[in-house]
């Protein structure tokens, strides 16, 4: 019999509810509670976390805004930079080159002005030398003139004797030279 009651349990009750009614009635409350309670609590935290979500992505997409725009200016102000040490390197190079013609015109001038003053030292050292000399010269010009007065005077003149003592005379002024 109980076997009776249990396969009876298990027919179907018609084609649209199969199984026994109670079944459907728990089943079916149960699944109203859970739906309810889902409904009550589970639904404003899907909301919260949905709108959480979409703030979240919102935030992050500003913040995201806010870098690249930051990145941009930066970019900016790199390239900026970049512009500037071009010119101040060519300000640089610029200023090198005067400097190196400066330079350069000052030590041609020194250079010209040393050489000028080698000149005049050596022109003035020359003259000086010449004077020198000639002053040696006429000493000993006056010497030999003098000897040979002297000589002169000591002996009587013959036509023979006067040749000589020119001829002697002009060799030893030759051989002084």
């Amino acid at each position: 019999m109980l076997d009776a009651i249990l396969f009876a349990a298990e027919e179907p009750n018609g084609w649209i509810l199969p199984g026994d009614i109670n079944e459907v009635w728990w089943g079916s409350s149960a699944f109203l509670v859970v739906a309810a309670i889902l409904w009550w609590k589970g639904l404003p935290a899907a909301k919260k976390m949905a709108t959480g979500r979409t703030e979240r992505i919102r935030s992050e997409l500003d913040a995201a805004a806010t870098a690249r725009s930051r990145a941009e200016t930066e970019l900016a102000e790199i390239q900026a930079r970049l512009a500037d040490a071009d010119a101040e390197r060519a300000r640089i190079r610029d200023e090198a080159q005067q400097t190196a013609a400066a330079v350069q015109a000052q030590i041609a001038a020194r250079t010209e002005q040393d050489a000028a003053e080698l000149r005049a030292r050596a022109a003035a050292d020359a003259e000086s030398s010449k004077a020198q000399a000639e002053a040696d010269l006429r000493a000993e010009v006056g010497a030999i003139a003098i000897g040979a007065a002297e000589e002169v005077v000591a002996r009587n003149l013959d036509p023979e004797t006067q040749r000589n003592l020119v001829e002697r005379y002009i060799a030893s002024v030759g051989s002084a030279r």
